[in-house]
């Protein structure tokens, strides 16, 4: 009892004491001041834990917080997105009419005409109009990264929380390879961009939209990735389409490196076979068509040699063979020459010329033969086939779709000349046609065989993760491209290198995962409409009766010569009434090896990445603009009246008609302010623009700024601290003085 009341006692005296204190605190002249400061820190304090606290459980309850108002707008889209996820935008971009690029772009790379470059390069605003359209037709994108060697658009609002500049040493991880210069090096690097989504898309500056856009136009929950394909990819010879590689049948003319000998066809057929007639579609890309100049001459050359050839003697045998040496040379150097101008000499000279060989004997003869089989085989035969007439006409025609395309002038060469650089072919296929052919004999060597198309000029959406994955199976391929300073014939093509990764990664499916799938009633057994289902996929239609009458004796056979543990619980009528099956268990068929091979060969192997074919041309469209001002105004009014969703304007204007050119790019340009009037959050007032041009100009700003800041604020800091010191350092003496407490007898 004692000690509850001394307890009691000292309670009492140190609240008599903090009361003493409260009342001196509130006698003073600044004590209302100090409780206010106070409390408003406790509530400052209180409010940001909240916020700490909301951002850090944000991921854990991201169901509950999260309102699909992440976006560029900052608005809520969630009765309008089927699915939400978060997908980026990312451009590549570049002022070519920047002096400083241009020093650079001399310095590192020898130029033979710096105009051609700065046209090459040149900045028609396109990216601030496709910022427009990506904001009227695709507000839901999450961030817009725009990737420059370090150039800032003199319109970009830099303030916009939802756009962020990156540079080439931000994500390159090779600092040697820069600066570059290249696409294909740049794109290879894009999903290294700090912070950026899973998904992303990747805009080409030069690519605008003009009808609204949804994530489900580039990716489905059931279907996948959807992969648009355009044009097929350039032949690999003039006279050699890829219809023809791999086909089965030995067509010489294919039986070349360029065409990887005819995909091994010639290495299993010792007789010439024609091929298979095919039906073809003639979509052949105009924009990347070789390019003929030749001329008759060589063609009368050759054929007055064959012609005064075509009476030999046993004495004229050398002279013979040195026609068939020339003819041999002829065949192998020019190469730039369609070889199938040679049909015309199928004549009566060439017979004669060839049962005239037949009179020498040993190694003359035998060379001869062996070099008039090779050059053509098809033309050593006195009666045409039809298939080889077809061949024929099928070569005449893609002659004369490569013919209106050059007439046209709508062939694009590039512009510039590199030494040493640039590699053009003697086919006059331009850089980009070249890489894509050198990715499709990559492509080819690591997943067989393939005739491919092109990806379509729109936005691409890519997975970051994927593009890992391929750059990891072809590290020595992309670190080659990354190093380029400019655009080069061995480039891994991005969008090309993606998809056809994207599609052709395979990965095994094993019995487990097949019994499973067919096993629709998870019941651990298949019944005998789930055996007529696998039956009906694993063989064609209708059913061969004694295909099912083998593989149900082959069931059987495996449950009485393996000891398989029963099932006790298996479902009621997984049996028809006449059936003879014994109870087909997962353990059954993985022990049963003529069943499961069977299985394993038909379903064995899948897809490693979900995704859709779909052939482009109903929702996009891409162009090249020409220096004809009439043309120009027919296709910008074909595209006015009927927008697609994605709209790609190519510049393949002649650099010599400078008035001309002038006058299409004011046309583009009222074309794109016809269609994106309204200034985007992304652009600055029309008064203003930006004061650096360089990032780096404009991170040493930023660096000083935050110096003179801080300065500032220490400053502030110590005045206001000697402020209140001087004030107030009387009362605080006071209050913090200390006060006896007299003694009361108990």
């Amino acid at each position: 009892m004692l000690i509850a009341s001394n307890v009691f006692i000292n309670i009492m005296s140190t609240w008599k004491l903090i009361q003493r204190r409260c009342y001196d605190l509130l006698s003073y002249k600044y004590s209302l001041l100090v409780i206010l400061v106070a409390f408003t820190c406790i509530f400052i304090g209180i409010v940001h834990f909240g916020e700490v606290w909301l951002i850090w459980s944000k991921e854990k309850y991201e169901a509950v917080f999260h309102s699909f108002n992440d976006n560029i707008l900052g608005k809520s889209f969630q009765k309008k997105l089927c699915q939400h996820v978060p997908i980026d935008v990312v451009y590549t971009w570049v002022n070519g009419s920047d002096p400083a690029f241009l020093e650079s772009f001399q310095r590192h790379v020898p130029v033979v005409d710096l105009g051609a470059a700065a046209s090459r390069f040149n900045d028609k605003d396109e990216l601030r109009y496709s910022l427009r359209s990506l904001e009227m037709y695709a507000p839901w994108v999450r961030h817009v990264y725009i990737v420059t060697n370090g150039q800032i658009p003199s319109w970009l609002d830099m303030d916009n929380p939802r756009v962020t500049l990156v540079t080439h040493e931000d994500i390159f991880l090779n600092k040697s390879d820069l600066p570059t210069f290249s696409s294909p090096a740049i794109e290879s690097h894009i999903h290294r961009i700090p912070g950026v989504s899973d998904k992303f898309l990747y805009f080409n500056d030069d690519v605008m939209l003009g009808a609204e856009v949804w994530p489900e136009d580039f990716i489905t929950q059931a279907g996948g990735q959807k992969v648009y394909l355009a044009w097929w990819v350039p032949d690999c010879s003039e006279i050699c389409p890829w219809a023809w590689v791999g086909d089965g049948s030995c067509d010489h003319a294919c039986n070349t490196t360029l065409c990887e000998f005819d995909g091994g066809d010639c290495q299993t057929t010792d007789v010439p076979v024609d091929s298979e007639v095919m039906e073809e579609e003639d979509d052949y890309p105009y924009k990347y068509l070789q390019d003929y100049h030749e001329n008759d001459y060589d063609e009368l050359k050759l054929l007055s040699i064959l012609r005064k050839k075509n009476v030999v003697h046993p004495s004229q045998k050398n002279t013979l063979m040195t026609t068939v040496q020339t003819l041999h040379s002829y065949n192998l150097s020019t190469t730039s020459k369609p070889i199938h101008r040679l049909i015309n000499l199928r004549n009566s000279n060439f017979r004669k010329l060839q049962a005239q060989s037949k009179k020498f004997d040993g190694e003359d003869y035998k060379f001869t033969k062996d070099f008039l089989k090779p050059v053509h085989p098809k033309f050593l035969h006195v009666n045409a086939s039809n298939k080889t007439t077809y061949r024929i006409k099928r070569l005449k025609r893609y002659r004369n779709i490569m013919n209106m395309a050059h007439s046209n002038n709508s062939v694009k060469f590039d512009k510039i000349a590199y030494p040493n650089q640039w590699k053009r072919n003697a086919r006059g296929l331009d850089t980009y046609a070249e890489s894509l052919l050198y990715v499709n004999k990559i492509y080819n060597a690591a997943y067989g065989l393939e005739r491919r198309r092109v990806p379509a000029h729109m936005p691409h959406l890519i997975d970051k993760w994927i593009v890992n994955s391929m750059q990891d199976k072809f590290a020595l391929e992309f670190r080659k491209t990354s190093s380029h300073k400019v655009r080069n014939s061995e480039d891994m093509q991005f969008a090309f290198s993606y998809f056809y990764f994207l599609s052709s990664e395979k990965r095994r499916v094993s019995i487990e995962e097949i019994f499973d799938m067919f096993d629709t009633d998870k019941s651990r057994t298949w019944s005998d409409r789930e055996i007529r289902t696998l039956l009906s996929r694993l063989y064609p239609l209708p059913l061969d009766y004694n295909l099912v009458m083998e593989f149900e004796s082959e069931i059987i056979n495996c449950s009485r010569r393996l000891n398989v543990p029963e099932i006790v619980d298996v479902p009621p009528g997984e049996r028809y009434l006449d059936s003879t099956l014994p109870i087909v268990s997962k353990e059954l068929i993985l022990n049963c090896k003529s069943v499961s091979k069977r299985m394993q060969s038909k379903f064995g192997t899948s897809s490693r990445y979900s995704h859709e074919i779909i052939k482009a041309g109903k929702n996009e469209i891409f162009e090249m603009l020409t220096s004809n001002v009439s043309l120009t105004v027919q296709l910008l009014d074909e595209i006015r009246k009927e927008p697609k969703k994605f709209i790609c304007l190519n510049d393949d204007m002649d650099p010599i008609r400078h008035s001309e050119n002038e006058i299409v790019r004011a046309l583009l340009n009222d074309f794109y302010r016809s269609l994106y009037p309204l200034r985007s959050t992304f652009e600055l007032p029309w008064q203003y623009r930006n004061r650096f041009a360089h990032v780096h100009e404009l991170f040493e700003w930023r660096a000083n700024r935050a110096k003179v800041r801080n300065l500032l604020l220490c400053l502030l800091a110590l005045l206001v601290t000697f402020t209140f010191y001087h004030v107030l350092h009387h009362h605080m003496r006071r209050l913090c003085r200390t006060r006896e407490l007299s003694t009361f007898p108990v």
